[in-house]
């Protein structure tokens, strides 16, 4: 079976929308036999759709949770898709180094040695979340290359808008909560030219619990941890969810010009926090974030910063 024949089924079923269509309209409408339909419709089940198919009414989509690169959708950069990665970063920027086109996308359906920023560990359980990495080779310098992270919050706010029905806050600079719980995470990493202080490639990571249950956390995670559906269903697949988030960046990139939208969902500004910079760790009023995605905060004492690095966490509320 031609692997168009498979991606041309599986675009005309989910046109239908849940509708049925007949064996022979499929046929003749991908202009192949209806024993090619039977094979095809076979092997998109074995990729873990929810294929329904009845006498004289033909096959339906039904939903379910294919991991395969049919189910990304339209793609105009190579897909590299694995059952188990040490991490889809690490696997990206070996690609990175070798040559690979701006755009590619590499997906994980486990990571057994997720990070996060910071060198923290991210929990990646087996097809429970979105675990991918975008690469970009963008026209930048890599003194502005944390607007790729801000444009990257804005995809996957819009992302999941767009197919989960769900709104996100950002947590400046690069973490997404929902009902006040992180439940994303972005880790973006730069090859520069020393000389030019160019960017040279981008790789930006993305980790997105979909359908995690604090069972799947260690402990000390599951106070601020969560998931857009925790213990599932979900209405989207991981791969198609995963697809509209590097669309989304891809479409922003070079440009990066989100920043509008980036305040609009970000949190933050307002509220007292604490700040680790990796050298100290300070209380601070956030005020607003710059035309640089810088946070301006007023630490104690009145004197201001604009942190391009760094970490913030929500304090209780002071009074003046």
């Amino acid at each position: 079976m031609a692997q168009s024949t498979k991606q041309a089924l599986l675009a005309a079923l989910s046109a239908a929308e849940g509708g049925y269509i007949s064996g022979q309209q499929l046929a003749e409408a991908l202009g192949v036999s209806r024993a090619a339909i039977h094979k095809a419709a076979l092997a998109l089940t074995a990729q873990g759709y929810a294929l329904d198919s009845a006498p004289r009414r033909g096959y339906r989509l039904a939903g379910g949770d294919p991991f395969c690169a049919e189910a990304v959708g339209e793609y105009p950069a190579p897909i590299y898709l694995y059952d188990t990665l040490e991490s889809s970063n690490l696997t990206a920027k070996q690609l990175a180094l070798a040559g690979a086109p701006h755009g590619t996308l590499v997906l994980a359906g486990q990571q057994k040695a997720g990070r996060g920023r910071l060198g923290r560990r991210f929990e990646s359980p087996a097809g429970k979340g979105v675990y991918c990495s975008l690469l970009l080779r963008p026209a930048l310098s890599a003194a502005d290359a944390q607007t790729a992270t801000i444009a990257a919050a804005v995809s996957v706010a819009r992302a999941v808008k767009a197919l989960c029905g769900l709104e996100l806050g950002i947590k400046w600079v690069n973490d997404l909560y929902y009902q006040g719980k992180k439940v994303c995470g972005i880790l973006t990493e730069a090859g520069t030219d020393i000389e030019s202080g160019q960017v040279e490639w981008l790789v930006v990571g993305i980790g997105l619990n979909l359908t995690t249950t604090p069972a799947d956390w260690p402990e000390e995670l599951a106070p601020t941890a969560g998931s857009l559906f925790p213990g599932g269903p979900s209405p989207v697949s991981r791969t198609a969810l995963a697809g509209a988030i590097a669309r989304e960046l891809l479409a922003l990139c070079p440009a990066f010009d989100c920043l509008d939208e980036y305040r609009a969902r970000c949190f933050v500004p307002g509220h007292w926090v604490t700040v680790c910079t990796g050298s100290e760790s300070y209380a601070a009023k956030a005020l607003f974030i710059d035309d640089h995605g810088q946070l301006v905060v007023e630490r104690e004492g009145g004197r201001t910063e604009a942190l391009r690095h760094g970490e913030v966490s929500t304090r209780p509320a002071r009074t003046e």
